[in-house]
């Protein structure tokens, strides 16, 4: 063979090899122009559904506050129309941020999160609107639509437990929904996206409130009005003339059954009826005895000393067992100014002789009484009878069962009308609640500043006593947040209130102030974990005591006030907030409801990383 041959046979052509190399880089070059050309197609797939997306989903949440609106102010229908606009939006709006691209882009670096996080919110927006507000709209039609029926003292209990199921379950979606728009990390978006996913999840925890709220009512009304069998209620009438934290000391009682709906008036009597118990019904908190005394567990008008209910209604709950041996499965109360509002509802009453409206119901209560009437039994009669009147008239189905509704959200939301359940189950669902009173133990109160007045006069002065309870400012710290609160009280009470008023309203000095003069201790919560810096009385740094109680270091100042003297008390709360880094977050600031003051309001603070 020759060497031509060989080399021949043993070298390839060379004129082939470059040939398969262009072939090679040829297909590498189109691949990657296909991968290039997919991903951009992909790419404006995404764009393009991210746009509509957001079309969609801007003009629903324009027009979810109306669905809103109109579910707070128990309009059914209203609700329902509005809803109806908004399901189509949120659902084009999930529609095209779901799918297999989504998924994919979704878990791209860079990128990644803020699709994730858009998809999850057409998701979230579109569940609440098709599986959670349905149900709620639902339940307020049958309020406003004249569902629920009071006939002859009996509540018609059937709609409420036929929608029971379906809140429930709107209740379980909500819960999955707050869950995964909280677990979005907002800090890892890019600024055009962060703040209206901010905005998204403050607007997921406060209807996450009216979702919970509308379960408990519709899973807790039934039950506690009979529905799986009679009931017993004692009811406090508190008495703001002499103030204790949650509004008053009880000026009476009455005791209230229910079966199947049906509420009857069972019982009524004084608080000279019930006890003193000098060895303690029950033994004390050792914390409540030192914040409060012994005196909670001795004398009935003393149990709600402390604003905590679910600490003062057993108490009392025991007390009227011991003294008419009748256990009960609740106590309720009730002031002076949420009577009033009943009264708007029913109308006038007349008891003794006397018209009582919504207009003087309170003077009448808490004033012309004791001018005019000897105290004690006679005083405690006409408390007790002005109470069971406007229960009856309430019940009688004469008044419109949504006025009659309003008047009660409107007493519960100032903290007017208090509630406790001896049964486990129903007291673990009112906690949270803002007819619970439990500043102790629920997560709602976790981060609640409180500022409460028990009376030191043993008299009635407390009704010629002004007072305003508000948030002046907050400031970012290097350990937290420190917010600074102002109390203001004035004496109204008349020049000569010494000589004038009656030995009954002014005290007589008995507990050692000066007739005439209003002298009350003033208990400053802090939030759990929370501290209060300094307490400054007229301009003065004022000495305060300090004891932990429930996870609070509670500081007590008393105040003394001549006819006419006012005082302002301002207080400064250092708090650690639990999460975020930035933005604002509502905290309540709880306070004694007065005869001129609501004992709760929301306000909103910064939120200091």
């Amino acid at each position: 063979m020759s060497a031509t041959d060989d080399a021949g046979l043993t070298t390839p052509p060379t004129s082939r090899r470059p040939r398969r190399k262009g072939r090679r880089a040829g297909w590498i070059v189109l691949t990657i122009f296909l991968i290039l050309v997919g991903l951009l197609v992909c790419a404006g797939l995404l764009v393009r559904d991210a746009l509509a997306a957001r079309s969609s989903l801007t003009d629903a949440i324009d027009r979810l506050p109306a669905v809103e609106e109109a579910l707070r102010a128990g309009d059914g229908a209203a609700a329902e129309a509005a809803l109806a606009e908004v399901q189509p939006l949120t659902a084009d709006a999930r529609s095209h941020t779901d799918g297999p691209l989504w998924w994919v882009a979704g878990r791209l670096p860079v990128v990644g999160a803020d699709v994730s996080a858009f998809s999850t919110a057409a998701w979230a927006v579109d569940e609440i609107t098709q599986d959670v507000l349905p149900p709620l709209t639902g339940a307020a039609a049958l309020v406003s639509e004249g569902g629920i029926q009071v006939q002859g003292g009996t509540v018609d209990l059937a709609p409420l437990t036929a929608a029971a199921p379906a809140v429930a379950e709107a209740a379980d979606t909500m819960s999955t929904v707050v869950g995964r728009v909280g677990d979005i990390d907002v800090s890892s978006l890019q600024d055009v996206l962060a703040g209206p996913v901010s905005d998204l999840q403050d607007k997921v925890w406060t209807l996450d409130g009216l979702v919970a709220t509308a379960d408990r009512a519709t899973t807790l009304l039934p039950a506690m009005l009979g529905a799986d069998g009679p009931r017993t209620y004692l009811v406090m009438a508190l008495n703001s003339a002499e103030l204790r934290s949650p509004g008053g000391i009880p000026g009476s009682f009455a005791v209230i059954g229910t079966d199947a709906g049906r509420i009857t008036l069972l019982d009524q009597a004084s608080t000279q009826d019930v006890g003193p118990f000098p060895e303690g019904i029950s033994p004390l908190a050792p914390a409540d005895e030192e914040l409060f005394g012994p005196n909670m567990a001795v004398y009935v008008q003393d149990t709600v000393y402390t604003p905590d209910f679910p600490t003062a209604a057993p108490l009392a709950a025991a007390m009227w067992e011991a003294a008419k041996g009748q256990a009960v499965d609740g106590v309720l109360t009730l002031d002076p100014v949420a009577l009033s509002y009943l009264l708007e509802a029913t109308g006038p009453i007349d008891v003794a002789g006397a018209t009582i409206d919504a207009g003087n119901a309170v003077d009448i209560l808490l004033s012309d009484a004791y001018a005019e009437l000897e105290p004690g039994p006679e005083t405690d009669a006409f408390f007790a009878a002005v109470a069971a009147q406007v229960l009856t008239t309430a019940l009688s189905g004469d008044t419109d069962p949504q006025s009659l509704l309003g008047a009660v959200q409107r007493a519960t939301s100032e903290h007017r009308a208090l509630v406790w359940s001896s049964h486990e189950d129903e007291q673990s669902m009112l906690a949270d609640t803002v007819v619970s009173g439990d500043i102790s133990s629920s997560d709602r109160a976790a981060g609640t500043v409180g500022v409460f007045f028990n009376d030191a006069t043993a008299g009635k002065m407390s009704y010629y006593l002004d007072s305003a309870v508000q948030h002046v400012s907050s400031e970012c710290t290097a350990s937290g947040r420190t917010d600074t609160f102002q109390v203001d009280l004035t004496s109204t009470a008349p020049a000569d209130a010494a000589t004038d008023l009656p030995w009954y309203v002014t005290g007589g000095g008995i507990a050692g102030t000066p007739p005439g003069n209003i002298r009350t201790d003033l208990f400053l919560y802090p939030p759990r974990g929370g501290r209060i810096l300094n307490v400054t009385a007229d301009g003065t740094l004022a000495g305060s005591e300090v004891v932990e109680n429930q996870g609070r270091a509670v500081a007590t100042l008393p105040r003394e006030l001549a006819p006419g003297q006012s005082t302002s008390v301002t207080f400064q709360v250092a708090t650690t907030d639990d999460g975020g880094s930035s933005g604002t977050r509502w905290i309540d600031l709880w306070s004694t409801p007065t005869v001129d003051q609501p004992g709760l309001a929301t306000i909103e603070v910064p939120v200091c990383g």
